[in-house]
């Protein structure tokens, strides 16, 4: 097994963000300062078409660091750059063909050659190629899905982000501005080990169509009037935030209760927010209408258009540390934890996200929709206690090849598309041999192939703060004990422990186990572990804790008795 870089600084799309784009949507990638060249200087990009139609598209753009940081196409040929000229007018349409076909649904993906990029953005259409459009000073016009004089406006497409530069190679999957088509990532790095986004299943976007207009039907809200329509049949869900900008009536005072029910808490209850950063935590209290943090600043009360779109007064702040505390604020509103959880987001409990009866149900809905629980659905997804993830990302910095899928991956089941991002009821029996790599969800966690009895993968590289989601059977009887299959070659002194919990990857564990050093990261042994019963269907969290930062276990199977 060979070793990685274990928690490296992580970029997000939140603090990547860029100022410089022209009317870029809040989340647009850009990293600043580059350190000792690492990645390649080009990286094998193979974009996979499984929509069904034979007639794909994808147009890769980004700012260029070579070229002083302005706007590049790859061209049709997928090799070559295009970069668009300062126009003389605006609205001055691509001077160069950058449609990149792709081969039929089904077949071999379509490769193409990524330089490094910033601020980069992946497009797909079906059916109809895109068009951009140059404005004068070098501004770049990207297609608007609320705009109706916008060409694209009736063209099925999507997007994903990335940016590849000196560092690494990072990419993610979002929903921020809406859903249309399902985009999948699988990320292969020198280490032989594999990332992998799962994104939304084929029938994605009927089934958040359908889970919205049945949230409608229950709260008699907006949810529905994000479903795009065209002929008869579902184009687009638009995000609340965007589908507010064009229609201001939407959602009207939607928020407005829950924000004066935590107005009134923290009028006399402490909210402590973490930054988790070096400025530390900082509490705050509601005085005088506004909620106060010493030392940082203020907030006024947040509309219901400030908390979908995080971006909005009182979440336009000047300096960092307010972009920081405005953040894991708009977060907490958007899951609707602040009545519950005053100590954000260190005390979250991703089991409560959403569970109120007024709440970010577009949210809620993408999270059970895809079957691993992850992708961007508002712009501060990104904000969680430690040991969590709910970005749909990929990262390395020795990436080798970049497999993007549009239309779905073979086997993305889904979930419920009602429920919270905890897996639904009905799990695969606990008294089974699980193997490890067919979890739900993970943070930390990569697969390679296992060299143990009966071959196939194991999941790999696992360290202090990575957990495994599964959804699990227990029956009447319960459980009282687990076997796991495990191997490590941590280095001497370095071991950690293997913990059970339920419903939540911070819950007090209901047994553990010890693991060290065990003749290699392909000596495979069984160990037991005594647990608290354990009955009925359950959430079930593998966690991992170890005193030190490097990986210290394998794991390759469990059962349950």
């Amino acid at each position: 097994m060979t070793p990685r870089p274990r928690h490296a600084a992580k970029l997000s799309r939140r603090t990547l963000l860029t100022a410089a784009a022209l009317a870029l949507p809040a989340g647009y990638l850009a990293i600043g300062g580059q350190a000792q060249a690492q990645t390649p200087a080009t990286l094998p990009l193979d974009l996979a078409n499984t929509t069904g139609s034979n007639t794909v598209y994808a147009y890769v753009v980004g700012r260029d660091p070579a070229a002083g940081g302005g706007w590049a196409f790859l061209r049709s040929d997928g090799s070559s750059l295009y970069h668009p000229p300062n126009p003389a007018n605006d609205q001055t349409p691509l001077g160069a063909d950058c449609a990149i076909a792709l081969n039929a649904s089904g077949a071999a993906p379509r490769r193409v050659t990524l330089p490094h990029l910033d601020s980069g953005r992946i497009y797909f259409s079906v059916g109809a190629k895109l068009t951009f459009l140059m404005n004068r000073g070098g501004g770049l016009a990207l297609p608007s899905v609320v705009n109706p004089s916008d060409p694209n406006i009736d063209v099925r497409h999507d997007f994903c982000e990335f940016t590849f530069n000196n560092d690494q190679l990072f990419g993610n999957i979002t929903f921020v501005d809406m859903v249309c088509l399902p985009i999948a990532f699988q990320l292969e790095t020198a280490q032989g080990v594999t990332q992998t986004v799962r994104g939304l299943p084929a029938d994605g976007l009927a089934r958040v169509a359908s889970a919205l207009r049945a949230q409608s039907g229950v709260d008699g809200s907006d949810w529905s009037r994000l479903v795009v329509n065209r002929s008869g049949a579902d184009l687009r869900v638009l995000a609340p935030n965007l589908a507010i900008r064009g229609n201001s009536a939407l959602f009207s005072g939607y928020f407005e209760p829950y924000v004066d029910q935590v107005w009134s808490k923290y009028a006399s209850t402490d909210l402590r927010i973490d930054t988790q950063y070096t400025w530390g935590a900082f509490t705050g209290r509601v005085s005088g209408g506004t909620l106060n943090f010493p030392g940082a600043g203020s907030f006024a009360k947040p509309s219901t258009l400030a908390v979908f779109s995080c971006s909005d007064t009182p979440f336009t702040t000047g300096n960092d540390l307010m972009g920081n505390l405005s953040a894991r604020l708009a977060a907490a509103f958007n899951r609707t934890t602040l009545l519950s959880n005053p100590d954000q987001p260190t005390g979250e409990n991703p089991a409560a996200f959403y569970t109120q009866p007024r709440t970010n149900h577009y949210a809620r809905i993408l999270h059970s929709t895809t079957p691993d629980g992850l992708g961007y659905a508002f712009p501060y997804d990104d904000v969680h206690p430690a040991g969590v993830d709910f970005e749909g990302k990929v990262q390395s910095g020795s990436p080798t090849r970049w497999v993007i899928t549009v239309g779905g991956l073979a086997g993305s089941g889904g979930g419920g598309g009602g429920g919270t991002i905890t897996p639904p009821p009905g799990g695969g029996s606990a008294f089974a041999t699980v193997q490890a790599e067919s979890y739900a969800a993970q943070s930390g966690a990569q697969t390679e192939a296992c060299s143990d009895t009966g071959g196939g993968t194991d999941v790999g590289w696992l360290a202090n703060g990575d957990w495994l989601r599964y959804s699990l059977d227990f029956g009447s009887t319960g459980a009282t004990r687990i076997d796991a299959r495990v191997a490590s070659g941590a280095a001497a002194g370095v071991s950690g422990l293997v913990q059970v919990r339920l419903g939540s990857p911070t819950a007090t564990p209901v047994g553990s186990f010890a693991v060290a050093n065990t003749g290699g990261w392909q000596s495979w042994r069984t160990v037991p572990a005594d647990l608290s019963r354990i009955t009925g269907v359950q959430t079930v969290y593998l966690t991992f804790s170890s005193g030190q930062p490097a990986d210290f276990v394998n794991l390759n199977w469990f059962t349950f008795s």
